[in-house]
């Protein structure tokens, strides 16, 4: 069998499995005022097999403050707890300078970030950057 048509078939399977994963850069949702952030997805420091995120740019935002999230975690701790799904971490929610309890799950296009009080919880749906 052709060499080349093998590693082109290896890269058709492999593809789509590394286009769903989490790590990476994904953009938040667009604010009332068309500001929307950076987050890079990775592999926590203190624990690899955990995920954490970094504001890695604030786009669109008049607002000096908005600068200061450049290097905030957003989640952290998430334990994988099934394919696709992590939960038992933190995540910070910057409109009301608190954290809370999360989960972040994973689609085809989309990942879910949730944060969550008294078994309420409520997010967003972040997209790949265009």
């Amino acid at each position: 069998m052709n060499k080349l048509f093998v590693g082109a078939v290896a890269l058709m399977i492999a593809g789509p499995a590394f286009a769903n994963e989490p790590y990476g850069i994904w953009r938040t949702i667009t604010d009332d005022t068309g500001a929307h952030l950076l987050v890079d997805i990775h592999p926590c420091q203190n624990a690899e097999e955990k995920l954490c995120s970094t504001v890695t740019e604030v786009v669109n935002s008049d607002n000096p403050a908005a600068q200061e999230l450049i290097g905030r975690a957003i989640f952290w701790d998430m334990e994988i707890v099934e394919e696709n799904r992590w939960e038992n971490g933190t995540v910070y929610d910057v409109l009301t300078d608190t954290n809370y309890d999360a989960r972040v799950t994973l689609g085809k296009t989309a990942i879910r970030v949730e944060g969550c009080v008294s078994g309420f919880c409520d997010g967003q749906n972040w997209k790949r950057p265009e």
